[in-house]
């Protein structure tokens, strides 16, 4: 096996990435009772997550968006990037936000769905 080899089956592609740190996201973050259970994973766990998310947040919005910000995926990388970091948020410590944007947690959370919608059919498709 070549190195060639050994890169390209170690390699994930980084919407895949991105896909699952939205997906994670969704799922820490939410309050519906079908994922109460997430809720109750010890602080360590949850701050884990939150950290996952934020960094994912970070390298859409910091690095590809800012790279790419004239075409399409700069722009998805920017919405689902900002997305990313208010969940982020909204996992480690919703108190820290403002409360609108608290109260907007279902629209938020909607919206990095359809992002994570839009990353997951098109890798689906690739």
């Amino acid at each position: 096996m070549s190195a060639d080899d050994v890169r390209g089956v170690l390699m994930l592609p980084m919407g895949t990435i991105m896909t699952s740190c939205m997906v994670l996201g969704l799922l820490f973050a939410t309050r519906l009772p079908l994922f109460n259970q997430l809720q109750r994973l010890p602080v360590p766990i949850r701050n884990t997550a939150a950290g996952l998310v934020f960094l994912a947040g970070c390298w859409n919005v910091f690095w590809y968006a800012m790279r790419h910000l004239t075409e399409f995926w700069g722009v998805a990388a920017l919405v689902s990037g900002l997305l990313l970091l208010l969940t982020s948020v909204l996992i480690y410590d919703p108190r820290r936000l403002p409360a609108v944007v608290r109260r907007s947690r279902a629209a938020v959370l909607f919206m990095l769905l359809c992002c994570a919608l839009l990353y997951g059919i098109t890798i689906y498709r690739l």
